[in-house]
Formats: structure tokens, sequence, C-alpha cells
């Protein structure tokens, strides 16, 4: 009888890093189970929305979205889900002590991402903490890697100049 391989779920699973850890993580024999980004681009239109807008249209599908990825990975027996996260769960509080090593106990401030409209970092942080939370209750081992900004691209991606180019030449955008 042949031993059954571990399974691993990646969300990002075509982005930079994700990729990475993805080939690492393959050549150690373990079953990938990865999400990808849809290759369509979908806009949303957005005129200074109010915050229960942004609750429903950016926030809750977030939150939800995470909510399937683990249940799924629940329901597949998956022991370990690695979650390509970003800074933006944990950079955003101005009460961290200055100096201070961010470690595991920090996150941004969800009431301040709310007063001061960063609407991208509370639902990454919320994201988070929805993974978190539904991976201790279901005895799911999980795995965040906080990334900053990614100038590299995937296996088989193009990088575009125009993302490379500024941050090369020092220009912080």
């Amino acid at each position: 009888m042949a031993l059954e391989k571990e399974s691993v779920c990646i969300t990002g699973a075509g982005g930079y890093l994700a990729s990475w850890v993805v080939k690492f993580l393959l050549s150690k024999d373990y079953f990938i189970h990865g999400t990808v980004r849809d290759p369509n681009l979908i806009l949303f239109a957005s005129d200074n929305q109010s915050q229960s807008q942004v609750l429903v249209e950016l926030i809750e599908p977030a939150v939800k979205g995470t909510f399937n990825v683990m249940k799924a990975c629940h329901e597949a027996k998956v022991k370990r889900v690695i979650v390509v996260s970003s800074l933006a769960s944990v950079a955003l509080n101005p009460n961290w002590p200055e100096g201070q090593v961010m470690d595991e106990t920090c996150w941004s401030d969800k009431e301040y991402c709310r007063t001061s409209k960063n609407w991208y970092y509370l639902s990454k942080t919320e994201s988070e903490s929805e993974a978190l939370d539904y991976g201790k209750s279901n005895g799911l081992d999980l795995v965040t890697l906080h990334r900053g900004r990614g100038v590299n691209v995937g296996f088989g991606e193009v990088a575009e100049a125009g993302l490379e180019l500024p941050v090369l030449g020092g220009n912080p955008h």
C-alpha cells in the first residue's frame, strides 16, 4: 500500500512568492491544492462609497471567500493551509509601540482602518482573522506569509516594466 501524500492548500498559488512555495513543496512530494486569480479583469465602480457599501462589496466577499477556502480545505482533509497574505493585515496600527518588533501579536487596528477608510487593510485583517479562527476551531494548521510589495513574477508570467522600473529607480510608487 502506497503512503498517502500530505496535502497543502496555497491561496494565490500563481503569484510570485506562492509559486516558489508551491515549487518547494512539490519537490518534497506534497500534494498541492492551489487557488489562482481569474485571468479576466473585473472593474468595480467606486465613488466615495459609504461604509456600508464597502462592507458589502469588499469586506464581506473577502471574509466569505477566505471562509470558503478554509471550509473546502477542511472538507478535503487538508492538514496545513498556507495563506500568502499582505503586510496590510499587520502593519496599520498607530498604537503599536515605535521600535517594537512586529510578531504574531501584531495586527492592523480594525477600528483605525474603518475610521481612516483603509478598506484594503481592513479586508486583509478581517480575512486573515477569519482564517486563523477557522483553523483553530477545525484543527487546520495555518501558516501565513506576509509580504510587502512583490516586484517579481511567478512562473510563466511576464514582468511589467511599469511595475519594476519605478521601484528600481527609487521611486516608492
